[in-house]
Formats: structure tokens, sequence, C-alpha cells
């Protein structure tokens, strides 16, 4: 399957955490928006000021298909069990084709986080239920295709854009128009740093042989559903399940019943 398919028929969902997280799919949007090809938009967190800038910088979008869940920012793990329903409510009246969220990759709790909740969302819409919940769930029936954030919050300058492994992703190279697109949307959030820190990331990137982050985007087809391993080659992983937030995201998932023990 394909993770850049244009097929006029498909319905995306795409499933952001933070306004401004899009950044990362952009041109995507922008080529998808501009075949005719019918797109809805979630955050996780928001607060009036960011839902404001991104209802902006999608005003050419009919506004039902744009959703705001107002979850507090840091906190999103905590809040899993009602923000479930939700997006089992969301997934049910979008009907998507396909579903597009951040990758499930310990850049930040919040993107590990909707990633989750995307998955048993998709699982209970396609009526396999999550009464019988375990580390690693089935399969969704919706496919599920992950982008790649930031990883990871070990350090206070995480790589950007690109998957810690790069086995199986699929890569879009953008048109002129998509990274004009990509660049306006990066500078559409004056009430955060972005702009300035995605500089710095892109001067980074291509010192360390990333490449530019504006010219090129990164898709691949989720298939790693234990939600109680980090998804990161080793000794990365090892770090990461020594670390104060992955105790913070076992504790908070096994103590709420989300997951099996």
């Amino acid at each position: 399957m394909k993770a850049f398919d244009f097929n006029p028929n498909l319905r995306w969902l795409f499933c952001m955490t933070h306004p401004d997280d899009e950044i990362s799919v952009a041109g995507l949007l922008h080529r998808l928006m501009g075949l005719g090809i019918e797109i809805h938009l979630s955050w996780t967190h928001s607060t009036p000021v960011r839902e404001a800038e991104a209802r902006a910088v999608f005003s050419m979008l009919p506004p039902e298909r744009l959703t705001f869940f107002g979850a507090p920012d840091g906190e999103i793990v905590e809040a899993i069990p009602d923000l479930l329903p939700r997006f089992v409510e969301l997934i049910t009246r979008v009907q998507p084709d396909r579903i597009a969220c951040g990758a499930f990759e310990q850049g930040h709790l919040d993107h590990d986080a909707t990633n989750l909740l995307v998955n048993l969302g998709s699982l209970e819409v396609g009526n396999l239920g999550t009464s019988a919940a375990s580390p690693s769930p089935p399969t969704p029936q919706i496919p599920i295709f992950e982008a790649p954030f930031y990883h990871t919050y070990l350090t206070k300058l995480p790589r950007v854009g690109r998957f810690a492994d790069p086995s199986d992703q699929e890569i879009l190279e953008l048109t002129s128009e998509e990274v004009e697109f990509k660049v306006k949307v990066a500078r559409s959030y004056p009430s955060q740093r972005i702009w300035s820190n995605l500089i710095w990331a892109n001067l980074r990137a291509l010192v360390t042989g990333d490449g530019s982050l504006s010219k090129t985007e990164r898709l691949r087809l989720q298939t790693h559903r234990d939600f109680l391993t980090p998804n990161l080659p080793a000794p990365l992983r090892n770090r990461v399940q020594a670390s104060a937030k992955w105790e913070r995201w076992t504790r908070v998932l096994r103590n709420s019943g989300i997951l099996e023990p």
C-alpha cells in the first residue's frame, strides 16, 4: 500500500497533536487540496489563540472539517480515557480511508498519546473493540500512516523531520508551490517559537546530512503497535526506557487500564 496515494476517491483524516504539527505534512496537504481530495484535520491540544491560528491557515476548508479537542498541553496521556470516546466519534463521523498522525517515536508524550488514541479509536470504529486491550492491539482496519515530527525527548536538540529508523519510509518530493505553502504554515503561528526553531533545526539537518527539511516529506505505514516498548533502535530504545518520561508513560497507561500490564 502506497503512503502517497492521490486517488481522488480517498478521504484523509490528519490527527495532529498541537496546532503547528501539520508543518510536517503541509506539502502533502497542499497537494491533496489542490487535487480536490477530501481532507479533515484534528488537533488534540489547542488553546483559543492556537485554534485561531490553525483556522486561519486552513480557512479554505469548511469549518466542520477542523476539530479541536482542547486537551491540556503536556497532559494528554493522562486524558486518554476521556479523549478516546471523542476520537471514536470523530473517526466514525469522518469515515476516513486513511489516517495520518505523528509517529510513535518518543519525541513528546503528547505525540505518543495522540498516536495511541488514533490506533485505539480506529480499532473501536472497526468493531474490533478495546475491551481486550494489550500492549500490542490488533491492526486497525483503517490504515494509519505516521509522519516524523521529532525525537527523542531525551535531548533539547531533537532530530526533526526524520524517522529514527527510515526502513519502509516513503518520500514525497515537494514542488516549489508546496514548499512555499510549507513555509507559510511554519510562519503562521506567531504565538509559538516554531519558525525560529525550524530555522535552527533545518541548519542542523543540513550539517548532519539529513538534508533540507522543507523540500521533502515522509510517511510510513504504522506497523509497531507495542505501546509499552519504545519504537526506536537500540541503544536509543534502552536510554528512553530508563527515562522518567517513559516511566510516566507506562505507569499512567497501566494504572488507567488502557493497556494490559
